[in-house]
This record gives C-alpha cells, structure tokens and sequence, in this order.
C-alpha cells in the first residue's frame, strides 16, 4: 500500500487524504498512519494547512481536516 501512494503522488502530484483514500478505495483512517509514515521516512512532504489549523474557519468541525491536508513527493 504505501508503494501505491507514492505511485499515486508521482503520477498525480500533490493530493489531499481524502483524494489518496478515494483513489485507492480505502478509508482515510487507515491512509493517515501510511502517510505519517512516508512522511518521517522522508519520502513525501506534508504541506501546511491553508488555515491556521483552529478550525474556527470551519463552521467549528474539523470533518473537512483530511481534504484540507495535502501531501506531495
């Protein structure tokens, strides 16, 4: 599985939990710790939140937190 993300990010580029889930037919409680991962082995790069992270600008839910976090080789 983590081979097919990183496969997945070559070829797509920089994608969000939600669109890793959904693109490989899993749910993204089960990505997340892939990608956690991939992340401290240095083999792909989380990219900043485009909020301050609060959640404040989210109706007060942090529900949309995965399609907001994006990941990139």
């Amino acid at each position: 599985m983590l081979n097919k993300i990183l496969e997945l990010l070559q070829t797509r580029g920089t994608l969000s939990v939600t669109e890793i889930a959904l693109a490989l037919q899993s749910d993204t409680s089960a990505i997340r710790p892939m990608l956690d991962l991939l992340e401290q082995k240095g083999k792909i790069k989380k990219l900043p939140l485009p909020c301050s992270g609060s959640c404040a600008g989210c109706a007060g839910s942090c529900a949309s937190l995965d399609a907001m976090t994006y990941y990139q080789l």
